[in-house]
């Protein structure tokens, strides 16, 4: 599992440093992300659902599942 801390990271930049990330992997490899709550914690799930990833959040944590 590949680990990223983007707390303090603001949108849109939260999201482009995840899909890179997700772009460097395999699917069915997973990406855990951390944000700060509010809209970094919105947009980056939802994002990556619309891509057509697995998506489960925990609280601060983000945790993708590349398809």
């Amino acid at each position: 599992m590949i680990q990223l801390d983007l707390t303090g990271v603001p949108c849109p930049m939260n999201w482009v440093r995840t899909r890179l990330a997700l772009e460097r992997m395999e699917d069915g490899e997973r990406l855990d992300v951390v944000l700060d709550p509010g809209e970094p914690i919105d947009s980056v799930p939802a994002s990556a659902r619309e891509d057509g990833h697995q998506v489960e959040v925990a609280g601060n944590r983000v945790t993708i599942v590349k398809r």
